[in-house]
């Protein structure tokens, strides 16, 4: 406070202002004596409402100037201490909003389990993608030490991603469908027509995938879906693969191949489910 009265004093309009507020505390002593206003204190009463509004500015300045000294390190401390709570509470949403997430996919992912009941699932996160003209992998978060395997299937709600090709302790590789060194047993749902999807080098910069070795003659249309066979012993049965979107007759004009649009979205995919314990069931 002693620092505010001295930092006050020193302005130039203070000699003036006190003055004035020495002439105004003397006129009421004065008229509250009297009991009634002199022709006099009535002109000066007049004269000095500029000067009484100028010490009304002045002590409304006074009592900022206080709070802005007093009370800075507390308004501070307030200030940071709300950003901690916003903080902490959009942490919050985001977990929950993630954990939402997850479940969702989870629940749809009990659609392939009623199927498959001895199928067990690990989630993982992807944290890396190679998808060029001469490879289709991922990277997630997940490894040996979470109960992973070469060779293990890794899917999503939606479908079919790939398999594990290598893995650490902590990470692993999926080589995904559209990779060229992807082979697996395929077969059209509607009809039962039994096939082999496998990656393309062609195909695999348009993000599409090829189903070899259809015969001429096999009921297949544009719109079908493919699923795993569940032959090879690479894939179980009944994993979604993708729906036909062309139908050609290989070079050696012996044999068809369908294009597939897969049924996962590889280049946006942030989650994925990998099958850890299969026991394939037949129908």
């Amino acid at each position: 406070m002693r620092r505010i009265w001295k930092k006050l004093r020193h302005t130039r309009w203070f000699p003036a202002a006190a003055a004035a507020a020495a002439v105004c505390v003397a006129l009421a002593i004065y008229t509250g004596a009297t009991g009634s206003g002199s022709a006099l204190t009535r002109t000066l009463g007049a004269a000095l409402v500029p000067v009484q509004r100028a010490i009304t500015h002045t002590a409304v300045y006074v009592a900022d100037t206080y709070n802005k000294y007093f009370r800075y390190d507390e308004l501070v401390a307030e200030n940071e201490a709300l950003r901690q709570q916003v903080a902490e509470l959009t942490g919050q949403l985001e977990d929950a909003q993630a954990a939402a997430d997850e479940n969702e996919e989870l629940r749809e992912m009990l659609g392939v389990a009623e199927r498959n009941t001895s199928f067990t699932y690990a989630a993982a996160e992807v944290i890396g993608r190679t998808l060029d003209e001469w490879s289709s992998v991922l990277t997630i978060d997940a490894g040996s030490a979470d109960g992973l395997e070469k060779n293990d299937s890794v899917v999503t709600a939606q479908g079919m991603v790939g398999y594990i090709s290598s893995l650490t302790e902590h990470t692993a590789q999926v080589t995904t469908i559209l990779d060229s060194n992807m082979s697996a047993g395929a077969r059209v749902v509607r009809t039962g027509e039994l096939a082999v999807a496998q990656g393309d080098y062609q195909l695999m910069t348009e993000g599409k995938l090829k189903v070899s070795y259809l015969d001429r003659n096999a009921d297949v249309v544009v719109g079908d879906t493919v699923q795993t066979s569940g032959t090879g012993g690479l894939f179980p049965r009944g994993l979604g693969i993708g729906t036909v979107e062309s139908i050609h007759t290989e070079s050696d004009g012996m044999t068809n191949y369908a294009v597939l649009r897969p049924l996962v979205e590889l280049s946006s995919l942030t989650r994925v489910f990998v099958i850890t314990e299969t026991s394939i069931t037949s129908e």
